[in-house]
C-alpha cells in the first residue's frame, strides 16, 4: 500500500492505535506477516500462538472450506456470496522459542507508531505432568513474550483441557483457567488477555467473565466453534486420528459470537466488571466491523477475512473517516 486513508484513531490498554482494526491469533505466523498486515493498516495485531516448545503443524490439507450447518460443518465450495467459513485443522503448532522469542522483536521492530503487538501464548501439557506444571508453562511463555516486546498478552484458554475425562475446553474449568490468569498476571507487566470460546448459555459467560476479571485487563471472545467436520460423503473432512473435530471459522460464525460480544458489553455496562473486550468472530464485512464497535467493544480482530482480504483495512479506515467527517 503507496498511501493508506487515515484512520480515526482510538486507545486500547491506555495506549492511542491509529485504528480499532486488527488481526486475530492465527494468519500472522511470523514477523514477516506481522509486518506485511501492519502495512497494510491492520493497528491490532495478535502474533500467532506460540509455546514453550516446538510443535510441528498437522499434515495438509489442514484448511477446508465448509458449511456449517446445525449438525455439524460440511465440506463446501468457496464461494464469495455472504463471506467465506473455512474449518482449521492446525493442531496450535509452534515454533522453538529461541525462534519466536527473536522473531517477536523483529516483529516489534517493524510496525508502525500508533499499532500494538499482542502475542498470543498457550501451555503444552507434558506427560505425567499436573496442573501446577501446565501453569508454570503459561507463565513462562508468557513471560518471553514480554520480555521480547509484546504489548500485551493473549493466554489462550480455548483449548482441550487435558485434566477432565468429559470433553471441556481450560476456559470451562473456571478454577484452572483462574490459577493460570493469576500465575500470567503475577510474571508479566503488560496487560493480560484471556481468550474464550463460544458458552452454552448467557449465565455461563457472565459468572466465568467475572470469576477472571480479577486477573484479565480484558477478554477474547470467540474463538473458533470447534465442531465435527465431514467431507460430502460423511468421511472425516481431515485425516488422521484425534482430527475429527476442527475449529469452524468465518462469516457462518458471526450469528454466535456477536450474540456473545454483545452479552459480554451488556454485563460491562451494567457494572459487573470494567475489562476490554476484543471481539472476534465471523466479522467478515467492514460494515459487521463497524456495528460491533459501535455496541462498545474495544477492538474488532478478523482472520478469515484479512486472509481473503488483505484490503479489508482500507476499506475500513475509508469508512470509518468518513463516519466521523
Amino acid at each position: 500500500m503507496r498511501r493508506l486513508p487515515p484512520a480515526p484513531g482510538g486507545k486500547l490498554f491506555g495506549r492511542p492505535v491509529s485504528s480499532s482494526l486488527g488481526i486475530a491469533a492465527g494468519p500472522l505466523l511470523n514477523s514477516k506477516w506481522v509486518e506485511a498486515y501492519a502495512r497494510l493498516g491492520f493497528d491490532v495485531l495478535t502474533y500467532a500462538t506460540v509455546r514453550s516448545t516446538f510443535r510441528a503443524a498437522h499434515g495438509l490439507p489442514n484448511i477446508r472450506h465448509v458449511d456449517n450447518r446445525e449438525q455439524a460443518a460440511v465440506v463446501a465450495r468457496p464461494t464469495n456470496s455472504g463471506g467465506t467459513t473455512i474449518a482449521v485443522s492446525l493442531g496450535e503448532p509452534s515454533m522453538e522459542p529461541d525462534v519466536w522469542r527473536k522473531d517477536i522483536r523483529r516483529a516489534k521492530e517493524r510496525m508502525g507508531r500508533g499499532q500494538v503487538l499482542i502475542v498470543s501464548v498457550i501451555g503444552t501439557p507434558h506427560p505425567g505432568g499436573d496442573t501446577e506444571t501446565l501453569i508454570a508453562d503459561y507463565a513462562q511463555c508468557a513471560g518471553w513474550a514480554a520480555k521480547s516486546g509484546a504489548d500485551a498478552i493473549e493466554v489462550h484458554l480455548a483449548t482441550p483441557d487435558p485434566f477432565t475425562e468429559q470433553p471441556q475446553m481450560i476456559y470451562e474449568n473456571v478454577p484452572l483457567a483462574a490459577q493460570i490468569l493469576y500465575r500470567t498476571r503475577t510474571t508479566v507487566a503488560t496487560p493480560v488477555l484471556a481468550k474464550l470460546g463460544p458458552f452454552k448459555t448467557p449465565r455461563l459467560l457472565h459468572e466465568t467473565a467475572t470469576r477472571l476479571a480479577p486477573w484479565a485487563h480484558g477478554y477474547v471472545l470467540v474463538h473458533g466453534i470447534n465442531r465435527r467436520v465431514f467431507d460430502d460423503k460423511g468421511s472425516p473432512a481431515f485425516d488422521g486420528a484425534g482430527r475429527e473435530r476442527a475449529d469452524v471459522v468465518g462469516a457462518q460464525t458471526f450469528t454466535v459470537a456477536s450474540r456473545q460480544v454483545a452479552e459480554m458489553l451488556a454485563w460491562r455496562k451494567a457494572g459487573a466488571w470494567d475489562r476490554a473486550v476484543l471481539a472476534v468472530g465471523g466479522i467478515s464485512t467492514v460494515e459487521r466491523a463497524r456495528d460491533v464497535l459501535r455496541e462498545g467493544a474495544d477492538a474488532v480482530l478478523v482472520a478469515t477475512a484479512a486472509l481473503f482480504d488483505p484490503l479489508f483495512a482500507a476499506r475500513f479506515r475509508q469508512i470509518r473517516t468518513a463516519a466521523v467527517a
